[in-house]
């Protein structure tokens, strides 16, 4: 049987279209992925409307915040986006704490630069990831990254955490979602949350 696991996101982009809204998303997810904390501390205010209360289980505060890692390991003083952003919501209030248990110990093909068909599985992901068993294990995680396409990445750290953190409630939440299906998105700030499927092929389906 598949696993799975909720998710969490904040807004949307759209990869290709042709609105000024949709290429102002692809400006947003860039910012995000660049690790921009003014772009990132923008979504503080609407994370705290009650509009963002779907979100609540994710960010809540008695959650321990990991990053998901790059896709190659990273040097001292490299940019972490992942990082940024749990640093950011920590600062404002959301989550416990932030923990980096997860860590890029061999690189992998990046996903957002690769062909579909050629982007890594999650048995690829958690080869080339080391979890770190936590001395205390917290009682929620919640996985952050930058972007949800398939959520391959997430699920694949996920599946990790829960091996060392079998007792955890785990789950993934990133800035902005990419919605390939859409030809132009209505909104850039959009809550959702919805379910990332795994399956024994190594593929992943992000429902919605």
């Amino acid at each position: 049987m598949p696993s799975s696991y909720e998710y969490g996101t904040f807004a949307n982009y759209s990869p290709r279209g042709s609105s000024d809204l949709s290429k102002q998303s692809r400006s947003t997810c860039g910012a995000i992925k660049a690790g921009r904390v003014d772009i990132i501390a923008s979504a503080i205010p609407h994370l705290k409307n009650p509009k963002a209360d779907i979100l609540q289980p994710f960010l809540a505060p008695d959650v321990t915040l990991v990053p998901v890692p790059r896709s190659a390991p990273l040097p001292d003083g490299a940019l972490w986006p992942a990082k940024v952003i749990c640093d950011v919501l920590h600062e404002n209030g959301f989550g416990c704490e932030v923990q980096t248990y997860l860590k890029r110990i061999r690189a992998v093909p990046r996903s957002s630069s690769s062909p579909a068909a050629e982007r890594p599985l999650v048995p690829v992901h958690m080869e080339s990831i080391h979890a770190e068993r936590p001395f205390f294990i917290p009682d929620k995680i919640t996985i952050v990254d930058d972007v949800l396409t398939k959520g391959r990445t997430s699920f694949a750290c996920a599946e990790l955490l829960r091996a060392v953190c079998p007792e955890a409630e785990i789950r993934i939440f990133a800035m902005i979602r990419t919605q390939g299906l859409i030809e132009d998105i209505e909104k850039i700030v959009d809550p959702a949350s919805g379910v990332v499927v795994g399956y024994p092929s190594g593929k992943t389906h992000r429902d919605p």
